[in-house]
C-alpha cells in the first residue's frame, strides 16, 4: 500500500471527513467523548468488528468515557487510504451511537 503524499492527506481529510481529526506524527488521531460507559462499551465493540472486517487495526486508547483513535499503515510508514476508509467507519459508528442516544 503506498504511502499519502501530505497533500493527499489533506485532500482526504477535508474532502471526506466531518469529525476533528488530526494528523501528526504520520498518523490520523480523533479524539472522542461519549456519555456513557455503555456507549464507549458499544462503540469499541462496533470499532472491533470494523477492524476485523478491514482487516486494519487502530490504536485506541480509553480514560472513562474519552476514546482516542490513532489510525497509520505500518507498513506503509505512515497513512494511506486503508486509515481514510477506516476513519469513515469511525465517524459511521460514532453517529450510530450519537443517534441511539436521541431516542
Amino acid at each position: 500500500m503506498k504511502r499519502l503524499s501530505e497533500e493527499e492527506q489533506q485532500r482526504y481529510l477535508h474532502d471526506q471527513l466531518e469529525l476533528p481529526w488530526i494528523i501528526a506524527d504520520r498518523k490520523l488521531n480523533l479524539r472522542l467523548s461519549l456519555s456513557s460507559l455503555q456507549e464507549v462499551h458499544e462503540f469499541l465493540t462496533r470499532l472491533a468488528r470494523e477492524a476485523n472486517e478491514q482487516n486494519h487495526h487502530p490504536d485506541l486508547e480509553l480514560n472513562a468515557k474519552v476514546v482516542e483513535v490513532s489510525l497509520t499503515t505500518h507498513d506503509a510508514s505512515g497513512l494511506t487510504t486503508l486509515d481514510f476508509n477506516f476513519a469513515r467507519a469511525v465517524e459511521k459508528h460514532y453517529k450510530r451511537i450519537e443517534s441511539l442516544r436521541a431516542i
